[in-house]
């Protein structure tokens, strides 16, 4: 499977269509050379938090749980910057890093020097956790957990509302190769290289995908209901799993007594997952994990193909 975040695909598609004519009629020929300096991060929502105000809106769930991460686990490598098709600069990785540690969530990856001033494309991967990655900042148990299971998320925290605490650890197996990535600065394909100087960019892992309703385009809303309903199926009270997120059918979501999912006005809830999910998959974990694939972006909401591996 190859292609864009469907909230966003057409408008994207829309905008490399118009950047490679306008690159196709200008030159850009490389003078100089110049660096790249890559971070990743999961910004507010992983520093503060739900609800929270970004921009003058505020993310809060509608089912009134607030939410806290503890840990947000990502291996990221193979990235690499291309002219054409050839590579001009590149770094194998891995590297396990926890987004949530650290003031801002902004965490180095990788600095590319020697690189032509010019317009490059980007790519890089989300991998399985392996041997062969770099720890950089993750609890050692949970480095040798993620390595041993080959896990390519480990999202982990706490949803509260009216006194009751629900753990949630979402291990997630979702390895992918992302590619044509367009600038979310400008909405421009790939990132423009300077002279003697060192640019900045960033891979922006959005926490918020995890739990909005839709995998479609417009009208989604933050819910938790789902994921509470479904926390004591394991045996383990007050904690929800992944494995636990596989048994609540997307189609027919049910609460913690096994009665049909409602809001407070009695309506039933209902998850949008498009067409994008296999017909025979339509779990709350096969959306939370399309959900985490696809709501990688780059700087900021640029997106880019990617190609589950």
């Amino acid at each position: 499977m190859r292609h864009y975040e469907t909230r966003y695909g057409l408008a994207i598609i829309a905008a490399i269509i118009f950047h490679l004519f306008i690159i196709g009629c200008t030159s850009e020929d490389a003078a100089g050379e110049g660096s790249l300096r890559l971070q990743a991060g999961g910004g507010k929502a992983l520093e503060t938090g739900f609800p929270y105000t970004e921009g003058g809106v505020e993310y809060a769930f509608v089912d009134g749980w607030s939410l806290q991460f503890t840990h947000y686990v990502v291996v990221i490598g193979d990235v690499k910057l291309t002219d054409g098709g050839s590579v001009v600069g590149s770094w194998d990785g891995p590297a396990i890093i926890d987004l949530k540690k650290g003031r801002g969530n902004n965490h180095d990856v990788v600095t590319l020097e020697g690189l032509p001033a010019k317009r490059l494309d980007l790519q890089f991967r989300f991998f399985a956790a392996s041997e062969q990655a770099e720890n950089r900042n993750v609890d050692t148990a949970i480095a040798e957990e993620m390595i041993e299971n080959g896990y390519s998320y480990w999202i982990e925290g706490d949803a509260s509302r009216d006194g009751e605490i629900v753990h949630f650890l979402l291990r997630l197996k979702t390895p992918t190769l992302y590619t044509d990535c367009i600038n979310g600065k400008d909405q421009t394909k790939g990132i423009a290289i300077e002279a003697n100087k060192t640019i900045g960019a960033f891979i922006y892992a959005h926490g918020l995908h995890l739990f909005w309703d839709t995998l479609a385009a417009g009208d989604e809303s933050l819910r938790f209901d789902a994921f509470a309903a479904v926390a004591d199926a394991d045996g383990e009270p007050d904690t929800v799993t992944e494995s636990e997120l596989a048994v609540q059918d997307l189609t027919d979501l049910r609460d913690a007594n096994g009665d049909p999912l409602r809001d407070e006005d009695g309506s039933r809830v209902f998850y949008n997952s498009g067409t994008v999910l296999p017909q025979d998959s339509l779990t709350l974990l096969s959306f939370v994990e399309y959900a985490a694939r696809y709501g990688v972006h780059f700087n900021g909401v640029g997106l880019c193909l990617s190609e589950i591996e």
